[in-house]
């Protein structure tokens, strides 16, 4: 058995599978428009996935592009409660984003 020091870099094993990382929801409900002075009586809760990879930029057209289509999917739900019952029967990893407190 050899052993490796830290100051040797460690090779990577490519027949190795990589870790499968499950995709983790969020679960909000997105503020009203800055754009309007009404307040906004009933918005969804919202639930959207986390990126997994980072976005790629094509310097020369200037478009941002990426290979994770699952970041690209929202699910709008009436109730927080709602979005919790798909979220868990899907088996999802999810955090749930509570609304900030109004100024009085």
């Amino acid at each position: 058995m050899r052993q490796v020091s830290a100051s040797q870099p460690v090779a990577a094993d490519i027949n190795r599978p990589r870790p499968v990382t499950d995709p983790v929801a969020r679960i909000f409900r997105p503020s009203r428009s800055v754009m309007t002075s009404a307040r906004v009586s009933r918005r969804p809760w919202l639930l959207v996935f986390e990126r997994k990879v980072p976005p790629v930029i094509d310097y020369l057209m200037g478009y941002t592009g990426g290979s994770d289509t699952l970041s690209q999917v929202e699910l709008r739900f009436p109730s927080r409660e709602a979005a919790i019952t798909y979220a868990e029967s899907q088996k999802l990893n999810y955090t749930v984003v509570d609304d900030r407190n109004r100024r009085p």
